[in-house]
């Protein structure tokens, strides 16, 4: 498991494991420090015999649990959407609200912050997780990634008050390199949603 904060990352390694790049914190380091050099720390760490289920149990009893869900939205020719929140190249997304599905979550926030009704949902990319804090509390947000199509042309209308202020349509190439420079939860996703077509057509 990768846990962000803002723009650094932690990843949880089984044993013998090195991760390319990464600050390696000393094997069984205590999770409440892991998490401390994740905030506190600068960019990319790593960290092996921390047991999975110690982490989840100190993460639900020392942090509000949030699932979220989102978009990675694909035209027909291929082009990818990207905003920009907060001044920070982004995905539509947000949280699951009572009664809803991840599924039915990703395509309402994804609608809701781009403007487009006429979307498909297609398959779970992926699954990411970060920490922050709100208002004095800490949040373990779970965001499920959702594949999605736009089936017919639209205008793209920014959800101004939720920090969107503008959207915008780009090949493969450059939905990465604009995301690489925003937060690690956008790069994870570079990492793991590759540059080939989410769909091969409209059925």
């Amino acid at each position: 498991m990768t846990i962000n904060y803002q723009y650094n990352s932690l990843t949880f390694l089984p044993d013998g494991t090195v991760a390319c790049g990464a600050t390696m914190l000393p094997r069984g380091t205590d999770v409440g420090e892991c998490l401390r050099q994740l905030v506190e720390g600068q960019g990319v760490f790593a960290v092996c015999g921390v047991d999975a289920r110690q982490l989840v149990r100190f993460l639900h009893e020392n942090y509000i649990f949030i699932k979220a869900a989102g978009g990675v939205v694909e035209r027909p020719d291929g082009k990818r959407l990207l905003m920009i929140r907060n001044d920070r190249a982004d995905l539509p997304k947000g949280k699951v609200e009572a009664g809803e599905t991840l599924a039915q979550a990703a395509l309402r926030e994804t609608q809701e912050e781009t403007g487009l009704s006429d979307i498909r949902r297609g398959t779970l990319l992926l699954k990411t997780y970060h920490i922050y804090d709100l208002y004095g509390g800490w949040h373990f947000k779970q965001t499920s990634w959702y594949a999605m199509q736009l089936l017919d042309e639209q205008p793209l209308v920014p959800q101004t008050e939720e920090g969107i202020t503008s959207l915008e349509w780009c090949d493969a190439a450059e939905w990465r390199a604009k995301l690489l420079h925003s937060y690690a939860t956008m790069r994870i996703i570079t990492s793991q949603v590759p540059d080939t077509r989410l769909f091969n057509s409209i059925s």
